[in-house]
């Protein structure tokens, strides 16, 4: 049984300026990509993020690398980097620099999210001797009942 051929998507011709440069930047990109893809037999079933972020450009242009949840985007971006690029396929270097950006502009984002006790860890240093009443599973010591640590304590 002959195995079976590689999903590889129909790219529509760019039409007029009527889609608008971002438009066209993002078929050019899908482009660059399919043919990235197509030189390996079977890179779409490995990369399949990859191939994935190939059709999103495909449909919806640039605007779909802002669509990409967190998880994937960290995803695609290693695996684009981890192809040899070709160098002088500029298309291929702005879809994996915007795909930075994305990602940079989502961790900072984190950065400005308020206070959140599940996500933060907050190491303090307590006496010995609290330490060891905590560890034998004595009730709390009163210097640690009110969160802060007393003067003077290692």
């Amino acid at each position: 049984m002959p195995p079976k051929p590689p999903i590889r998507p129909t790219l529509p011709q760019a039409r007029s300026v009527d889609d608008g440069s971002e438009r066209v930047r993002g078929r050019l990109m899908a482009q660059s990509l399919c043919a990235l893809l197509d030189q390996v037999r079977g890179a779409r079933e490995v990369l399949p993020h990859l191939a994935a972020m190939e059709r999103a450009l495909i449909q919806l242009g640039p605007v779909a690398i802002h669509r990409v949840p967190e998880h994937w985007l960290r995803k695609i971006c290693s695996q684009l980097a981890s192809l040899p690029l070709p160098e002088g396929d500029g298309p291929l270097r702005d879809l994996l620099d915007r795909l930075i950006a994305a990602q940079e502009s989502l961790q900072t984002d984190d950065h400005r999210r308020p206070f959140d006790i599940e996500r933060t860890v907050i190491i303090e240093e307590v006496s010995h001797s609290d330490f060891m009443a905590v560890s034998r599973g004595d009730q709390t010591p009163p210097s640690l009942r009110s969160g802060s640590v007393p003067a003077g304590a290692p």
